[in-house]
């Protein structure tokens, strides 16, 4: 089911920006939601239809040997088993995107709660919760391009930055399977941006360097 929603928003100067809003499933049962604008309202509307229908018809058996090349390169030196639940639907979303990048001002994805962002540079809060109690956020990190992906366990949870849907959702599966510790000291090494939160409390790879922020009252 599609729920569309469309806002018009009148500038000053140059045409009107369209922002138009979708929702649907794709194939691996995850949520998708996008907010995207631009001048050409008919434009958006199918490049939104291309990427919704592209992922609901996304065959991850064709894909798999490709995922698997992608994922080895992300799991290097981790001891974990490739799971393609984790990771299918970033994969599917990053492979769908661009229509919507040809004709878009710029886009907002949410996947389940896992964030792409399409555009120029921009500097979004999102949110870092609480493993203990998900609905409380403890920090906010700065997503200036890309994706931030989040896995929350019993006692942690880990957010990793990528460049794509895929890595960033990659990582942060991988990075959660060690904990903490060794997730960071993984990430200096490899230059990958990761937010940690566990007994320890909220930790952050050297590259997140001035863009988290712990929230009032929520330092453990």
């Amino acid at each position: 089911m599609v729920v569309a929603l469309v806002f018009v928003a009148a500038c000053r100067q140059g045409p009107r920006v369209v922002t138009l809003a979708r929702t649907w499933q794709a194939a691996g049962g995850t949520t998708v939601s996008v907010a995207a604008w631009s001048a050409d309202s008919q434009a958006l509307r199918r490049a939104i239809e291309q990427v919704r229908d592209s992922m609901q018809a996304f065959d991850s058996a064709q894909s798999r040997p490709a995922m698997r090349r992608i994922w080895l390169s992300a799991r290097e030196h981790l001891r974990v088993t490739p799971e393609w639940r984790d990771v299918l639907d970033s994969y599917s979303l990053d492979r769908a995107v661009s229509p919507l990048v040809a004709v878009a001002d710029s886009a907002l994805f949410d996947l389940g709660g896992q964030f792409l962002w399409i555009g120029p540079a921009t500097r979004r809060g999102v949110g870092i919760a609480d493993p203990d109690n998900s609905l409380d956020l403890v920090a906010q990190v700065e997503l200036r391009e890309g994706s931030i992906s989040t896995v929350i366990g019993e006692h942690r949870s880990v957010s990793a930055l990528g460049a794509d849907a895929f890595i960033a959702s990659a990582w942060a599966s991988a990075l959660f399977s060690v904990g903490c510790d060794e997730a960071l000291a993984l990430a200096a090494r490899r230059r990958i941006s990761v937010v940690c939160v566990d007994s320890a409390g909220v930790r952050w790879s050297p590259g997140l360097q001035n863009r988290v922020a712990l929230l009032p009252g929520r330092v453990r």
